[in-house]
């Protein structure tokens, strides 16, 4: 049973195709499907149900999983020690984002990763719910460390068990809403002022969603907006108003949103937290711990300067 072959077998059961497996390891479909079947010649099971798309896999397929993981990671914890003994951190990290880091400048920690430990490869990855599919992904060990938003302060995160949460950087919400709107004269907002607002969320799964229904509760009829830009535009034409991190404002509009206006959350609990999550059942690889060294480096960082 060959290491690269139990590789691409996690890739396609993640995938669940052997097309969209082999364009993401940069091989050729059939070696992909080759590889599968070496394995399931070798063990004498299918692996995979082919007649269903995408590809499912199957009972025995999910019993390989749980050992070709714990098998990757004892070969890679082996690679570790050895480069350990020259001073050296290698492999690979699949890192789950988030639309939105706040303060925090990804780019920045992952340049400074790549110039203290250029054997570190960083994988990145974005799941279409938000932090919630990145905490079931570190849960389930398709991404070894996550970025994930949302109300949770430190320690195991709440609804995914066996995940466990370094806080980063934390950030008060403020309340968006067009210039000539009556809370915008207001010098902060309660919960109670935003009891009446028909307030634009994010979908289910993002962190600020999460932030904000844990103060004002669920709203099954709510405006679901997936991205910053357009929720903005959407409020400068008086389409409704929102709760968002004030970093969000100025993300990649340096001149500002003058039909806006920005008016702070009274509510201490009305915050956006930005954490790291990493699996609390799985020995993280020193590839992924000099990862989040580096990210919670860069978070103690602007909390210094912060108090400057």
């Amino acid at each position: 049973m060959e290491n690269r072959d139990l590789e691409y077998f996690l890739v396609c059961c993640r995938t669940g195709s052997f097309t969209a497996a082999a364009r993401e390891v940069h091989i050729v479909q059939s070696a992909m499907s080759s590889a599968v079947a070496r394995l399931e010649h070798e063990l004498g099971v299918a692996l995979f149900d082919r007649s269903v798309t995408p590809v499912a896999v199957t009972g025995h397929g999910r019993a390989l999983q749980a050992g070709a993981r714990r098998i990757l990671e004892a070969v890679q914890s082996a690679r570790d020690e050895v480069a350990a003994v020259s001073g050296q951190v290698t492999g690979t990290v699949i890192l789950g984002c988030t639309l939105h880091t706040g303060p925090l400048d990804l780019a920045a920690v992952l340049a400074g990763l790549r110039d203290r430990h250029p054997g570190v490869i960083v994988q990145l990855r974005q799941s279409i719910t938000g932090s919630s599919g990145n905490l079931q992904a570190v849960a389930d060990g398709t991404m070894d460390i996550a970025l994930t938003a949302g109300p949770d302060g430190p320690g195991p995160a709440r609804g995914s068990r066996g995940v466990l949460l370094s806080p980063l950087v934390r950030e008060p919400l403020v309340f968006a809403c067009p210039e000539d709107h009556p809370l915008g004269r207001r010098s902060r907002v309660t919960a109670a002022d935003l009891a009446g607002e028909d307030v634009l969320r994010f979908p289910p799964g993002w962190g600020v969603r999460a932030a904000v229904e844990a103060v004002l509760g669920p709203s099954p009829a709510a405006i679901e907006v997936a991205d910053y830009a357009l929720m903005l535009k959407l409020i400068e034409n008086g389409f409704g108003t929102t709760l968002l991190p004030a970093s969000a404002l100025a993300a990649g509009h340096p001149g500002g949103h003058p039909g806006l206006l920005a008016v702070p959350a009274g509510d201490p609990r009305l915050a956006w937290r930005l954490s790291a999550a990493i699996s609390a059942r799985r020995q993280p690889t020193a590839a992924t711990s000099a990862l989040l060294t580096a990210l919670t480096e860069s978070a103690a960082d602007l909390a210094s300067a912060a108090h400057v």
